[in-house]
């Protein structure tokens, strides 16, 4: 045997030790960053909260607003302007005061 050959195995051991701790310290490191719940995936889920946070309050304006509509036509509240317009819109006439805009039908 070599006189070398106990300090080359131990310097294998070390070298193998090394590497494995490198490349599990790599994998984690790699998914902190790209991983499913990684850096990168949440800030596109952080962006992606901001979108549907003002989608969600332009939906619920848009409901107001509907709501509000819904009242005034109720019999307990009926405005008239509001029941006339509706009326004219469905039946298709319109006052002879009014001016009429002719817009091609889409298909």
């Amino acid at each position: 045997m070599l006189p070398y050959s106990s300090s080359i195995k131990k310097n294998f051991k070390l070298i193998a030790l090394n590497a494995i701790w490198i490349a599990i310290v790599s994998y984690f490191i790699f998914h902190i960053f790209t991983g499913a719940r990684g850096a990168i995936s949440w800030s596109k889920l952080s962006r992606e909260i901001v979108s549907l946070e003002k989608e969600l309050k332009n939906l619920k304006e848009e409901n107001e607003f509907l709501e509000n509509k819904i009242n005034l036509i109720r019999s307990d509240n009926l405005d008239l302007d509001l029941l006339e317009e509706q009326a004219q819109s469905i039946i298709g006439f319109a006052n002879e005061n009014d001016v009429v805009v002719l817009l091609p039908r889409s298909k």
